[in-house]
């Protein structure tokens, strides 16, 4: 879409023929006041932590690790979370509780994990911006964390289970659980979107996951939760584990009825 051009009214449909990143990242980076939009590079401070040397604006560390803002060594801007080197050490951060199924929304991130091993990691939307241990419980059954996961829809891998990529949603009737058919490996990025919309009479309020623009998984979720971009990383080891993201972006209206 070129720029300039004010965004469509309704998300579910122009996302529907957006499943593609770079398309759907023209409509992030521009700015209308029927939309709450959050779009970032992180490329801030490149000698600083996060949010310890400036009012980044986003919420206090999460987890048992450190989230940087860096510069150099991420071309562009990024943002690492990197975990202790104790078992179960975690880093976790969140934005705010902007969006809602209802309102529609679309989540798009570029995330890398430094390594294949022992380890556990969430992206996607969920409905706290605290939660050190994750939203997703337990990925087999699946199972989910307490407030943070009570309602949520994220692309989890865990070792605990096995090696694959799984989309994962809860707080509706179906919840969604669909693993990605493709190869996950180790240091290289992938697009991750996730689409909401407000309740339909066949699928309710209804999530679909993408990873590099191929459809993954559907579920329902409970519309009126309030829901946050979350960026989460677990080692299961003595040694860290360290996510990055290159880039994180999400954008839904401000009002029901807009």
């Amino acid at each position: 879409m070129p720029t300039g051009y004010w965004l469509p009214r309704r998300l579910d449909r122009a996302f529907s023929r957006l499943a593609f990143p770079e398309a759907a990242k023209s409509l992030l980076v521009q700015n209308s006041p029927e939309f709450c939009t959050w779009a970032d590079h992180f490329a801030g401070d490149s000698a600083g932590t996060w949010p310890a040397d400036a009012n980044w604006g986003y919420p206090a560390t999460v987890g048992t690790g450190t989230e940087v803002i860096q510069l150099a060594g991420g071309i562009g801007g990024t943002l690492t979370l990197t975990t202790g080197a104790s078992a179960n050490d975690s880093a976790g951060q969140a934005v705010g509780l902007h969006w809602s199924a209802d309102r529609n929304f679309y989540f798009l991130s570029r995330v890398q994990l430094d390594t294949l091993a022992l380890s556990k990691i969430n992206v996607g939307m969920v409905a706290a911006v605290t939660g050190d241990t994750g939203a997703v419980d337990v990925k087999s059954t699946p199972s989910f964390r307490a407030t943070i996961g009570a309602n949520c829809a994220v692309f989890c891998r865990d070792t605990t289970e096995d090696t694959a990529l799984t989309f994962l949603s809860n707080g509706g009737t179906t919840d969604g659980n669909a693993d990605w058919s493709g190869t996950f490996n180790a240091a290289q990025y992938y697009w991750i979107e996730i689409v909401g919309q407000g309740p339909t009479t066949t699928t309710g309020d209804n999530v679909v996951g993408y990873v590099n623009g191929q459809r993954v998984g559907s579920g329902n979720i409970d519309g009126s939760a309030a829901l946050t971009p979350f960026f989460y990383v677990e080692t299961l080891t003595t040694a860290t584990r360290m996510l990055t993201v290159d880039y994180g972006g999400c954008i839904g209206r401000i009002a029901a009825d807009s």
